[in-house]
């Protein structure tokens, strides 16, 4: 049997490449007659340039195995893969950028010449600029003076180096600013009054948000509410950064005025898109600046080819925690929606599980499997594995 495993988001990068090896590895103990392709995947958080970096550069597998091979008669996945086939140029290229407190921070850009020699990609993780990991609790306690001006000047770097693609990875941030150090730092001006003149100096590039939710930005449901539900900020300082936002949008609307749709003639209001709040409003400066939005996930599932890989396999997802939101958004569904749509049974590997049998069905997910007490990853697909890859009789 074939086996592919799709293995993340991790926060960590180095966790995560120590589940995908475990989770290979225990597979491959148990299961030996098998044939493990396994694949760090993210969502666009913590980790992106990680496994897009793994996914990018040919070579043996990613928990160690032979290179996988699709199918001959399989398609190319899709057309986001058409920039995405020649070799990545190693090693990364390392800048410095002001992280979330103002002081400099390391961070990377991945650079990927075009096949046809017309143009180059930068693929940028936020997280270097202004992840949650580069602050102490007490200011993320209230992040309303962080600042994601690093972010701008990753992309400002990627092109410098000649990108006219840029791919930016967004997650969960430390920041909270709307996007505002980003726009500052890509010349807008400390009011916004050349918000109009960066637009226009981006028309020749390509921008993507890899965005890893579709967190909208103003709402009972938006960036800033989220802080309270998922990181336990309190409600005086998230309703100060709802109207600290609100704001901002007002100063937005007033120095670009909202362009209308052709077809419908209504206006087009990118504080109101899926994924304007991710990052802390981070997503909502890249669909200012014209930024075309994915899902993280699926463009990172793509770049590893494993659409091409799905069909008469069984697939494998590993995540840190299978819930209520890991079923709706990132790795598990996205994966999950690709093995369907090549008709192949899925099973799902966490620490924890939190899902119902009727939500995995609804994704197309046959099983899912908790670790027991003191069990780690490769003991995990181990006991799996010898429910579904008994070893051949005789």
């Amino acid at each position: 049997m074939r086996v592919v495993m799709a293995v993340g988001p991790f926060a960590d990068p180095l966790e995560g490449q120590q589940a995908l090896t475990g989770l290979a590895r225990g597979w491959r103990r148990q299961a030996g007659h098998d044939t493990v392709t396994a694949r760090l995947l993210s969502d666009g958080g913590p980790g992106f340039l990680t496994a897009l970096g793994a996914a990018l550069t040919p070579g043996p597998d990613a928990a160690g195995g032979p290179p996988a091979e699709a199918p001959a008669a399989e398609p190319a996945a899709e057309a986001e893969r058409s920039a995405l086939e020649t070799p990545l140029p190693a090693p990364p290229q390392a800048v410095v950028v002001t992280g979330p407190t103002g002081d400099p921070v390391p961070a990377e850009m991945l650079l990927r010449d075009h096949r046809n020699g017309a143009g180059r990609t930068a693929y940028l993780e936020a997280a270097h600029a202004a992840g949650r990991h580069l602050v102490g609790p007490d200011r993320l306690a209230d992040p309303g003076a962080l600042t994601s001006r690093g972010v701008g000047e990753l992309v400002a770097a990627a092109r410098d180096a000649g990108a006219t693609r840029i791919v930016v990875g967004v997650g969960d941030l430390a920041c909270h600013d709307g996007g505002l150090g980003l726009l500052q730092a890509l010349g807008a001006g400390a009011d916004l009054a050349d918000l109009e003149a960066v637009r226009e100096d981006l028309l020749g590039t390509e921008l993507v948000l890899a965005a890893a939710t579709e967190l909208p930005l103003l709402g009972f449901h938006g960036a800033s509410a989220a802080l309270g539900s998922e990181h336990g900020v309190d409600p005086v300082t998230t309703q100060e950064l709802e109207q600290r936002t609100g704001r901002l949008v007002e100063r937005v609307s007033a120095v670009l005025p909202p362009r209308h749709d052709l077809l419908t003639g209504r206006r087009l209001r990118p504080e109101r898109e899926p994924s304007a709040g991710v990052g802390g409003g981070v997503g909502y400066g890249l669909l200012l600046l014209g930024a075309r939005r994915v899902p993280g996930a699926r463009l990172v599932l793509e770049a590893a080819g494993l659409p091409a890989l799905l069909r008469g396999s069984l697939v494998v997802i590993g995540t840190p925690s299978y819930d209520w939101r890991s079923v709706h958004e990132g790795v598990v569904p996205e994966v999950a929606h690709a093995a369907l749509d090549a008709a192949a049974p899925t099973v799902v590997l966490a620490r924890s599980v939190e899902v119902g049998r009727r939500e995995g069905m609804s994704l197309g997910v046959s099983g899912s499997y908790g670790a027991r007490d003191g069990e780690d990853w490769e003991d995990l697909a181990a006991r799996v594995a010898r429910t579904w890859s008994p070893p051949p009789r005789g």
